[in-house]
């Protein structure tokens, strides 16, 4: 399949944006002088990235609706098995390694194996891997959901709206919705089912006349975009709900996911953008993977935690620390290769 520059824009956007979130959480219960409509610039940064994870499960559904190839069983599974599943599998067993090894070291061998599964399951090894067990639960449900998105693509799209705005109404109201299942809400495939959907529903003919629209009213798309951020920001402060799973969302992000590609009409000319963008993208799951591990190494340094500037700089250095570790195995595959051909 080929690339398409303003998909590797947002999935760009997005990754960059999960990191400032993590970096922001810590500064958000900080008072602050600086704010606007009295939001502070720590709880803006850890408001308006919100869109990033359910942009994420979008352009997976994008991709997959993007593609050209027969659906062949279980051979998809196996490539999806390869791709997404074993990375998530050793950045797992690196994270228990790292922090809980001495829990682990003093458990018999079968309860220890036992508590690895578990964490392989749920995602539990690190606060954000629960998205790859969400995202294999949808990429085993892709072959049913594309059967139904080819006979009735719009009433599986109101489905899927109908399933996650429930499991989102769950977490507020007293739906009937309880114990094992309630606890997990936001880890299963059900929650996050509709922007799955939505990317699907973008097949090539659809992503096309989308950029037509979005080349026509891209200055007013990417305003709207901004202005929702910012009563999105305020909202949350307002109610004083910041979690990642709201009704709001449903909004939210979609426009957001707009927003961000028709900028790409005005932000491809930069070249260095450019490179940065697709670097980024493709390896924008082991940002996703590794931003943790350097936040967490970072935060032990007491000058890290001290005020807005320093979590800025957080920042940057979570990111770059990230970016290094994607470019290590490429620099290394291409010195081999001239290795090679010298």
């Amino acid at each position: 399949m080929a690339r398409h520059e303003d998909l590797d824009w947002v999935r760009t956007a997005s990754a960059v944006s999960v990191v400032l979130l993590h970096v922001s959480s810590v500064f958000v219960a900080r008072d602050s002088r600086l704010t606007f409509l009295g939001v502070s610039p720590a709880l803006l940064c850890n408001q308006i990235t919100r869109f990033a994870v359910p942009v994420f499960f979008l352009l997976s559904g994008l991709g997959l609706g993007l593609s050209n190839r027969p659906l062949k069983l279980p051979g998809f599974w196996l490539h999806r098995l390869r791709k997404i599943a074993i990375p998530y599998m050793l950045w797992t067993l690196f994270y228990l390694v790292l922090e809980k090894r001495s829990e682990l070291a003093g458990m018999p061998l079968l309860p220890a194996l036992g508590s690895v599964g578990r964490s392989l399951l749920t995602g539990n090894a690190e606060s954000h891997l629960w998205f790859l067990p969400a995202l294999v639960q949808l990429y085993l449900l892709y072959p049913g959901l594309k059967w139904l998105m080819r006979r009735a693509p719009w009433w599986t799209l109101a489905a899927s709206f109908l399933v996650s705005g429930y499991c989102t109404l769950a977490v507020y109201v007293p739906l009937p919705v309880h114990g094992w299942l309630w606890a997990r809400i936001w880890r299963l495939f059900p929650t996050w089912l509709f922007y799955f959907v939505l990317g699907m529903a973008l097949t090539e003919e659809r992503l096309e006349k989308l950029r037509l629209f979005l080349r026509k009213y891209a200055q007013f798309l990417i305003l709207a975009g901004a202005v929702l951020a910012l009563v999105y920001a305020w909202d949350s402060r307002r109610c004083g709900n910041l979690d990642s799973i709201k009704p709001q969302l449903f909004i939210y992000a979609p426009v957001c996911f707009l927003a961000l590609m028709a900028s790409w009409n005005l932000l491809k000319r930069s070249r260095a953008l450019a490179a940065f963008s697709a670097f980024t993208a493709r390896h924008a799951m082991t940002v996703y993977f590794a931003h943790i591990f350097f936040l967490q190494l970072l935060r032990r340094i007491p000058f890290m935690n001290r005020n807005l500037l320093t979590m800025l700089l957080t920042f940057l250095l979570t990111l770059a620390l990230c970016l290094l570790t994607a470019l290590a195995p490429e620099a290394y595959t291409r010195w081999r290769k001239k290795r090679k051909t010298a």
